[in-house]
């Protein structure tokens, strides 16, 4: 053959080469991927409190998007009714097992927080031995002056050590069954320059003063927690968010207007999965409740650090500022 011939057949052959490579590596990063997302025996996950809008949000989005999802939160509190009447309404009818569960659960009480270890354990199903994230939703502000520090001190800073102390154990059961198992989650500070930005409001100087406490006092508390738990294979990851301030990040569910009222952003056809709406019976009351907090990216940021064979030290949940973000009518009450 000629050097023309030859030259063609090279050619061919590199690019058969390439394309068969090419396909190595998509099939790679499936099976990759396939070991870390949920499937059918999805992992466990708790969210310490849904008695807030963000982990009312968070718990229901994970439970939608197929993670098994056990909730702590107040005894007959609005956001335990919220998350049973959105589990009744979003669980198909052939699906054995609830992906949502809720049990009480309060980090300012040892006894309730060692009771709670106790029933998430018996929570899990056969083969499981542990759960592969906590997500620390519980705290409070810190704001309403020195009568709110010592509140938000013990259910922030100290919840969270409590919180790591109790579970710890399930964290490294889970993570000695699956390597990417094993992730401890806390709300970290607003911006890196969240004490300037709370300093900042007129008239909340002391009310401030004791929020960016609280929110350093978190974040030095997970920076210690992942030195201390890194032997046993644990991960403590902190997840920012700059443009929400602390009242956000802990505000209960909303009541929204009334259908019948122009709501305030308009809605658009780019709800997401956790969008649903659930009805709970509430004596002499109807009304709509909204847990939104974060839009979907920055839920799928979270998802994201649950899933990732490494995940990092921190993630930012970022607003995505555009005219199609909207409320999201996700809970009502009827």
């Amino acid at each position: 053959m000629d050097t023309l011939t030859w030259l063609s057949l090279g050619l061919q052959l590199a690019a058969l080469c390439s394309i068969v490579g090419a396909l190595l590596l998509y099939l790679l990063r499936k099976v990759k991927v396939a070991e870390v997302l949920p499937v059918a025996s999805a992992k466990t996950v708790l969210v310490t409190s849904v008695d807030s809008a963000l982990g009312l949000q968070i718990a229901t989005y994970l439970s939608s998007r197929g993670w098994r999802v056990i909730a702590g939160c107040r005894p007959g509190g609005l956001g335990s009714r919220l998350a049973e009447s959105w589990l009744q309404n979003n669980t198909p009818e052939n699906q054995p097992t609830p992906r949502l569960v809720t049990l009480e659960l309060d980090v300012a009480r040892e006894d309730l927080l060692e009771e709670a270890a106790r029933a998430t354990a018996q929570h899990l199903p056969a083969g499981e031995h542990g759960v592969w994230a906590v997500i620390n939703t519980a705290g409070s502000s810190g704001r309403g002056g020195a009568t709110c520090w010592e509140t938000a001190l013990k259910g922030n800073v100290l919840g969270a050590l409590r919180v790591a102390r109790t579970f710890a154990p399930l964290l490294a059961a889970a993570a000695s069954d699956h390597p990417y198992a094993g992730r401890l989650f806390y709300i970290g500070l607003t911006s890196d320059t969240a004490c300037e930005s709370l300093s900042r409001l007129d008239g909340e100087g002391e009310s401030s003063a004791g929020a960016a406490a609280v929110r350093w006092g978190t974040w030095g508390a997970a920076r210690a927690l992942r030195a201390s738990l890194r032997a046993r294979r644990l991960h403590v990851v902190l997840l920012h968010t700059p443009d929400l301030s602390s009242a956000e990040l802990y505000s209960p569910p909303v009541q929204l207007t009334p259908a019948s009222q122009p709501a305030s952003r308009p809605d658009t056809p780019s709800s997401d999965v956790s969008s649903s709406t659930c009805a709970v019976t509430m004596p002499g009351e109807a009304a709509e409740y909204s847990a939104k907090v974060l839009p979907t990216n920055a839920l799928k940021v979270l998802e994201e650090a649950l899933t990732s064979p490494c995940p990092r030290d921190a993630y930012y949940l970022k607003m995505k500022q555009d005219s199609w973000f909207t409320r999201m009518p996700s809970l009502r009450v009827a």
